[in-house]
């Protein structure tokens, strides 16, 4: 069954003075797009969380947000950077007596504005080893739950698919039955035309007649684009039953029924074949819309 781009999942894992929470969600993407909000001390891990991603989802823009809390003990202390505070000092004393108020002094707020003079000191400090199993457990929880939700929206979506499938197929029948008739319209007209003009000349030769018919039923005749239609239409069902990412397939499919479609129309040279022809394209701007959330 295929499955939409577009969801929803979160996992919640409690470790030992821990809890890890991991917020996905993905939109439609031509490709597949990773946008990951780690924390600072898990940025060593970025390739190994982009490897475990990439091994469920083929397709679509995902975002990520994984936050984790201490659930005993404070796990984190404050200390001051001194060597930092020191080059600070320096820093401000210089651009001080370079400025217009060399006699202004320095005071706390100045140095508050330098974020990393106060850095975190972990009480436990954790090895990558044994922080990737949390992390990776809360990731591929949210993971299961947001390819479910992929899969839900899937089904709905290919339901939408096949109704406009059906109508492509409904409007390339009515065209095989009035193209089967046409031939018979166009000696019609054709009889009264030469009629016309041969006004004086004498009657129709039956076989000239017969030869322009089968000449213009050759020109216009539509039997391959038809089958051709039918084809694509059949792979596209093929797809909708997929397990796999199909969405580019059926992207292509798309093109190749629509320029079966125009094809059509400009050989047909009757109404009824015209509309029908409006009809398959309408259906197919919608499946186009419908497809770019198909993984």
């Amino acid at each position: 069954m295929i499955k939409s781009m577009t969801a929803y999942g979160r996992g919640e894992v409690e470790t030992p003075g821990q809890k890890w929470v991991v917020e996905l969600r993905s939109l439609n993407h031509r490709f597949l797009e990773l946008s990951l909000n780690l924390p600072k001390r898990l940025w060593a891990l970025e390739d190994q969380v982009r490897k475990l991603i990439k091994s469920r989802i083929n397709r679509g823009r995902v975002e990520m947000q994984i936050t984790w809390e201490s659930l005993g003990e404070k796990a984190l202390t404050l200390r001051l950077d001194q060597g930092l505070v020191r080059e600070v000092r320096h820093l401000l004393t210089d651009l001080r007596a370079a400025g217009d108020a060399p006699e202004e002094p320095l005071r706390l707020d100045h140095f508050l504005r330098f974020a990393d003079l106060l850095v975190t000191k972990e009480g436990e400090v954790l090895e990558l080893e044994e922080t990737w199993e949390p992390v990776s457990r809360v990731i591929s929880q949210a993971l299961e739950i947001l390819d479910r939700m992929r899969l839900t929206e899937g089904a709905a979506l290919a339901a939408d698919l096949a109704g406009y499938l059906d109508t492509v197929v409904r409007e390339a029948g009515r065209i095989n039955e009035q193209a089967a008739l046409v031939p018979e319209l166009w000696r019609e007209k054709i009889q009264a035309r030469l009629a016309e003009v041969l006004q004086e000349a004498g009657p129709v030769d039956e076989c000239r007649l017969a030869q322009e018919v089968a000449l213009m039923a050759e020109r216009r005749d539509l039997s391959e684009e038809l089958a051709r239609l039918e084809s694509h239409v059949s792979q596209f069902r093929l797809a909708l039953e997929s397990d796999g990412p199909v969405g580019r397939k059926m992207e292509f499919l798309l093109q190749e029924m629509l320029r079966e479609a125009n094809t059509i129309g400009s050989k047909a040279g009757d109404l009824l074949i015209s509309q029908a022809v409006l009809e398959i394209k309408g259906a197919l701007e919608r499946l186009r819309e419908q497809v770019q959330n198909v993984e």
